[in-house]
């Protein structure tokens, strides 16, 4: 019930958070294309939406949540249900300031890129292709990472053992 009552405040900020956007004014990261529009903005926010580059960041607020909670009832299990209340209550309250940080990613992706090259990003996003890309980017990213580790591993070994031989090989060993 109160996971629940998290992620719902949690939603209600982000379905308001592009309103809140909009107007953002973030100081400049990285400095490229600083002067944005207001057209820039909007088509950022829609090609976030669209990409779903957000939504990573959901789970900060009740992961921080869950932290401050273990802080105050490791040392005092007692309080537990005392402390899970209050943390909750100062989350809900905390939840409105996500729209801070959709306002920054915002800005981040306006400052980037060009009206042009919004609208394009946004064309391709709405597109069958660039829905299926959107779907599919976790299992392809986790299935490349699972990869990559793999291949490292086998590399490791792999030049591991022809070091020893040739250490072996020299007497060094």
């Amino acid at each position: 019930m109160r996971a629940l009552a998290l992620a719902a405040a949690i939603g209600l900020s982000l379905a308001i958070a592009p309103a809140y956007a909009q107007n953002a004014t973030a100081p400049a990261a990285g400095g490229e294309n600083v002067n944005v529009t207001p057209e820039q903005l909007a088509l950022a926010q829609d090609v976030v939406d669209l990409t779903e580059s957000a939504q990573s960041f959901d789970d900060i607020l009740p992961r921080i949540a869950a932290q401050v909670q273990n802080v105050f009832t490791r040392n005092n299990p007692s309080i537990a249900r005392e402390v899970e209340d209050v943390v909750l209550q100062v989350a809900l309250e905390f939840a409105p300031r996500r729209v801070d940080l959709a306002k920054t990613i915002q800005q981040v992706w306006a400052r980037r890129f060009t009206t042009e090259e919004l609208q394009e990003m946004k064309a391709f996003f709405e597109s069958d292709t660039g829905r299926k890309f959107v779907e599919l980017t976790p299992s392809i990213t986790a299935l490349s990472v699972g990869a990559a580790r793999q291949w490292e591993q086998e590399l490791s070994e792999q030049m591991l053992e022809e070091a020893r031989k040739r250490l072996v090989a020299a007497g060094a060993l």
